[in-house]
C-alpha cells in the first residue's frame, strides 16, 4: 500500500528529528494535536482541495498551528505534509508515529474496554500486571462499554484478553450446547 510506506516514512523522518532534538513525546502530542484538528471535515476539505493552491493551503496551516503555539519542528512538518498533498495521510502518520515512539520507550499501549468504571487503585493494579505480562511499560487507554455486562476486554500489541461476563456466558452457552 503506498499511501501506508508514505505515511511510514514520514513518521519514521519525523521521529529521528524529534529524537535528535529530545522532543520524541512532545512531538507526538503535537502530531496527535494536529491529527485531531485536521479531522473536521470542513477543514479537510479545504486543506486537500486542488482549487486552493499550495501557498493558500500552506498559508491555512500555518495560521492554524501559529495561534495554537505549535513548535517550529510541527510547523514545518504541516507545510512538507501539505505541501506535498499528504494531509490525507496524517491519521496514519501519526499512528505510526506512536508506535515508533512506544517503540523506542519501551511502551505498550493496551485498549481496555470494561463494563464499569474502575477506580484508580484498579487501573494502577491492572497496569501493573499487563506490564508484568509484557515485561514493558503500559499505557492504559480505557473505553467503557456496557454490552460486557461485567468484566473487561484488553487488546495488547496483537493480543486479545476476553474476560467479560458476555464472553463467559458464551463460552458456557457453548460448552452446554455441545453436550
Amino acid at each position: 500500500m503506498i499511501g501506508g510506506q508514505a505515511a511510514s516514512r514520514y513518521a519514521k523522518a519525523l521521529i529521528n528529528i524529534a529524537e535528535k532534538r529530545g522532543s520524541l513525546d512532545e512531538t507526538g502530542a503535537e502530531l496527535a494535536q494536529l491529527n485531531e484538528v485536521l479531522d473536521n471535515p470542513e477543514l479537510r476539505k479545504v486543506l486537500m482541495n486542488p482549487r486552493f493552491s499550495r501557498p493558500v493551503r500552506v498559508g491555512v496551516i500555518d495560521e492554524i498551528l501559529r495561534s495554537s503555539g505549535a513548535s517550529e519542528l510541527m510547523l514545518k512538518f504541516a507545510r512538507l505534509i501539505t505541501e506535498k498533498d499528504r494531509i490525507s495521510d496524517l491519521p496514519a502518520i501519526s499512528d505510526r508515529y506512536l508506535a515508533l515512539a512506544d517503540e523506542m520507550r519501551g511502551r505498550v499501549r493496551a485498549q481496555v474496554r470494561v463494563a464499569f468504571d474502575l477506580s484508580d487503585s484498579a487501573m494502577e493494579e491492572l497496569r501493573k500486571k499487563l506490564s508484568e505480562v509484557s515485561g514493558k511499560e503500559v499505557l492504559l487507554e480505557m473505553e467503557k462499554d456496557s454490552s460486557l455486562i461485567g468484566g473487561l476486554v484488553c487488546r495488547m500489541g496483537g493480543i486479545v484478553m476476553d474476560g467479560s461476563i458476555r464472553n463467559q456466558l458464551k463460552n458456557l452457552r457453548e460448552s452446554l450446547s455441545a453436550n
